[in-house]
């Protein structure tokens, strides 16, 4: 990857304060809308503007299939990878559905699935026909590892290109939820039992498999935590590795990225990992209900905007978020000031 670590501008400090004045000018309590006005002043001091720029937004489904996958940790078949990639573009998935409810373009990258999806309208950014087995050996090389950023960089900069004001990013792929467990607890340094869960919801035996399975491969391989590229080539995901260049790529360009669930919260673990205060360009969509969520997102320093008891994956989640960007948008677009008004607050 040409910028590995990219000197981000910084976020603006004084276009934040900016729009914390201009909401709490608004004809209500001060603070009444919580979240919704945090959310605001984040995008605002992102895209160092008062006058926020949300219309245009894009969703990335980077879609790739695990070697793990055939190690029995997922009760999902492998086919569900390359048919929900084609059923995204139809529009028939939960993603594409909401997408449709939200005014979101959604892009469906193949950049690792075991399946030819040449004429589909996926667009091709294959890196190989799914990872290895980590049971058996290491996912990926490094290269193949700095190759997946790169793709989802690539993919990030085209659509900031187009004019797109707002990037989310979301995945497809069977068996997924454990290079994600993987790599949160080499990052984390905490024990896989501690955020190894159900995933498609799976037995409590076929749980314990996959829990072991990731002790195994993390004792075998010896990921470097404080290498995150040798974390994702050795126990990682290539739609993960996408989801790290489209953070970085966003970060780099001022534009806020919106995280989905579990999946998404691996890819900033490494993102953060790689490039310091990253997070601060990121927007969590929701909490997902795997069990290392907590984890991640406490070490993240993050806080989701919605908690609904989702996973679905797919992006569903950042996209449906999108219905509390518009509420905030209208809100500063349509709402008397407490100056219109004459209203003072007393303490």
């Amino acid at each position: 990857m040409q910028k590995i670590k990219p000197n981000l501008s910084g976020i603006s400090q004084s276009c934040r304060d900016a729009m914390q004045t201009k909401i709490d000018g608004l004809a209500k309590p001060i603070g009444g809308l919580g979240q919704l006005e945090a959310l605001a002043v984040k995008i605002a001091g992102i895209e160092q503007t008062t006058e926020l720029r949300t219309e245009k937004r894009c969703c990335f489904v980077f879609a790739a299939d695990h070697g793990v996958q055939r190690a029995g940790v997922s009760a999902t078949p492998r086919k569900v990878t390359w048919q929900q990639a084609i059923n995204t573009l139809a529009g028939h998935t939960t993603v594409a559905s909401l997408a449709k409810a939200n005014y979101c373009q959604v892009k469906v990258i193949d950049v690792g699935v075991d399946h030819d999806l040449s004429g589909t309208g996926v667009i091709d950014k294959k890196i190989a026909l799914g990872t290895k087995n980590m049971v058996d050996e290491p996912a990926m090389t490094y290269d193949e590892a700095l190759q997946t950023i790169q793709a989802g960089y690539d993919v990030a900069q085209q659509a900031i290109k187009e004019g797109n004001d707002l990037l989310l990013v979301g995945e497809l792929g069977m068996g997924n939820t454990t290079p994600a467990s993987a790599i949160i607890s080499v990052i984390l340094g905490v024990p896989a039992e501690e955020v190894v869960g159900a995933g498609s919801v799976i037995s409590n035996q076929r749980l314990l498999h996959k829990t072991e399975v990731v002790n195994q491969a993390i004792k075998d391989w010896q990921p470097d935590s404080e290498d995150p590229v040798d974390v994702l080539a050795k126990v990682g995901g290539f739609e993960i590795g996408a989801k790290v260049g489209a953070i970085i790529c966003a970060a780099e360009n001022k534009t806020p990225l919106i995280l989905d669930g579990f999946i998404s919260y691996a890819a900033a673990v490494l993102a953060e990992k790689m490039v310091s205060g990253i997070t601060n360009y990121l927007i969590v969509s929701h909490f997902s209900r795997e069990i290392g969520s907590k984890k991640a997102l406490d070490w993240l320093q993050l806080s989701p905007l919605l908690d609904l008891g989702m996973a679905v994956g797919e992006g569903s989640g950042a996209v449906l978020s999108l219905s509390l960007i518009d509420a905030m948008q209208s809100v500063l677009h349509n709402m008397n000031t407490l100056d219109d008004l004459s209203i003072k607050f007393t303490k």
